[in-house]
């Protein structure tokens, strides 16, 4: 894919000749248009929208240094490469600040222009392939939070169901990980699950470069394809791949043409319905709701205990009932978990597609005691998974309290500011700071705030009153007031001190 490219120079033998130099090499450039100032040159930038921008420093009504001012700011995107003279070069030096790439001194070579323009190129590339791998995890995400009935602003439904209206929306299944032709152990299932997450997509760009894959679970795999008969191409591809190279069966169940962004969770709930048995008595009793919102109100209190009692409670009721029955209690636990993970606490997003809470193993269990014990191990490990996120979550919030103090211990620096800026409350913070540190967020900022004057009181000849503004007092008097509390000693005193010791020691 050629780059787009605007020439800009006031000599029109100089910017014909770079034209036809660029024009007939294979540089990665098309030239989509020319300007002969600054002027003419931002009209030709809303009409044609290069890539990069060539333009020459010295040029009559607006020069080269102010055209890449105004393309920094209106289009920061654009690229842009000065051409200039020996005598302008420290001038032209100021278009960094704006974003030029490179600079081209008059007259160059063309080996030097061939340089400048791969590598101009190559910076594009990785530009627009930056560009698309966000875009692409930006559909797949739209993609999950479909699939799973999360909120999604209605705008990006709408512009999601303009680009994939109509597609086949597939789910692969893996039967099994542990094929009776090989010695496959439970250590090998995240890198088998990575090796065929690797053939799906590889063999995707091959069929259908522009289909979404999303892995669901370690064994479930979901596909938006191209309804056309690529798609079977495509599947049977898949599934012999698989097979030979991995040894495994698969099964690909296709749930129809997508026409709204909300078909996905339904088309996807019944499936899950058929395989687990319909949930309509769990729906109408509203037993999950109430489960989700119980254990939300612990987790967000950060009682873990209480919820592990509601969990644990909950899924030994499961004892008393029939097969049948306990699956759709477990089903139940499942969703709840799962929807938290998913979206009430977005940062398990990638936990949740580990296969950690995949319903299809109430399958393949078959009896009530298995059913029990298997729900609750994957209430431990969801416990576990949340005691792990407090704990990095709280170092995390010191820490950050920690690093504002040293940017704004200048300012006013309040335990409200914190707070606000690390998006917790300041009653939260003040006491987990206390816990953490052993002191309180105001004495910690009063240590940082004393060690910045002793620092300036060593190594500088500043006025008492200039220490004090420089680290965050209103005023000496109080600066000196607290500074001899924490040291034993005034500003001056410390001075002194420190001026006799470096006198003696240079005696």
């Amino acid at each position: 894919m050629n780059g787009k490219l605007l020439v800009v120079d006031d000599e029109i033998w100089f910017r014909e000749g770079l034209v036809n130099l660029i024009s007939s090499n294979p540089l990665g450039w098309e030239v989509v248009g020319e300007a002969s100032d600054g002027e003419e040159a931002k009209e030709a930038v809303s009409r044609c929208k290069p890539d990069l921008v060539i333009t020459d420093i010295n040029m009559p009504i607006l020069d080269g240094l102010d055209l890449t001012a105004w393309l920094s700011e209106v289009y920061p995107d654009i690229m842009v490469i000065i051409l200039t003279g020996y005598r302008d070069f420290e001038y032209a030096r100021r278009a960094l600040r704006y974003g030029a790439v490179e600079f081209m001194l008059k007259p160059f070579s063309l080996d030097e222009a061939y340089r400048v323009l791969n590598k101009s190129y190559e910076q594009f590339r990785l530009k627009q392939l930056a560009k698309r791998l966000e875009e692409q995890e930006q559909q797949i995400e739209l993609f999950r939070k479909a699939i799973f009935g999360l909120p999604t602003e209605r705008e990006a439904k709408e512009e999601w169901e303009q680009r994939w209206t109509n597609r086949n929306f597939s789910i692969l299944y893996i039967q099994s990980y542990y094929p009776t032709e090989r010695e496959y152990k439970r250590s090998d299932i995240n890198l088998l699950h990575y090796a065929v997450s690797n053939i799906v997509q590889e063999l995707l760009q091959d069929h259908q470069p522009y289909g979404l894959f999303l892995p669901l679970y370690k064994d479930t795999f979901a596909f938006l394809l191209q309804t056309e008969d690529d798609e079977q191409s495509y599947t049977d591809e898949v599934t012999d791949a698989l097979q030979r190279y991995l040894g495994l069966q698969c099964e690909w169940v296709s749930l129809g043409d997508v026409q709204r962004f909300d078909d996905l969770h339904i088309q996807f709930n019944k499936l899950q319905e058929r395989q687990l048995g319909s949930t309509s008595e769990i729906e109408m009793t509203g037993e999950g709701h109430q489960l989700k919102e119980e254990l939300l109100s612990y987790l967000l209190n950060n009682d873990l205990d209480a919820a592990k009692t509601t969990l644990n409670h909950y899924i030994q009721r499961g004892r008393s009932v029939e097969l049948h029955i306990c699956k759709k209690h477990i089903y139940t636990f499942v969703s709840v978990i799962s929807g938290i993970l998913l979206s009430d606490f977005k940062q398990f997003q990638a936990i949740g597609a580990n296969d950690m809470l995949n319903p299809r193993y109430i399958l393949d269990i078959n009896s009530v005691e298995e059913l029990v014990n298997w729900a609750q191990d994957k209430c431990s490990e969801f416990l576990q998974m949340f005691e792990r996120w407090l704990d990095e979550r709280q170092n995390n919030i010191v820490y950050r309290a920690k690093q504002y103090m040293l940017e704004h211990y200048r300012e006013t620096c309040s335990l409200q500011s914190a707070s606000s800026y690390i998006h917790v409350s300041p009653n939260y913070l003040s006491n987990l700071f206390k816990k953490e540190t052993g002191i309180s967020y105001t004495n910690y900022l009063t240590q940082i705030r004393i060690e910045k004057a002793k620092a300036l009181l060593q190594g500088t000849k500043m006025r008492m009153t200039e220490i004090a503004e420089a680290v965050g007092f209103d005023n000496s008097s109080y600066f000196t007031v607290v500074f001899k509390q924490v040291t034993g000693q005034s500003p001056r005193d410390y001075r002194k001190h420190v001026e006799e010791s470096q006198d003696g020691a240079t005696q």
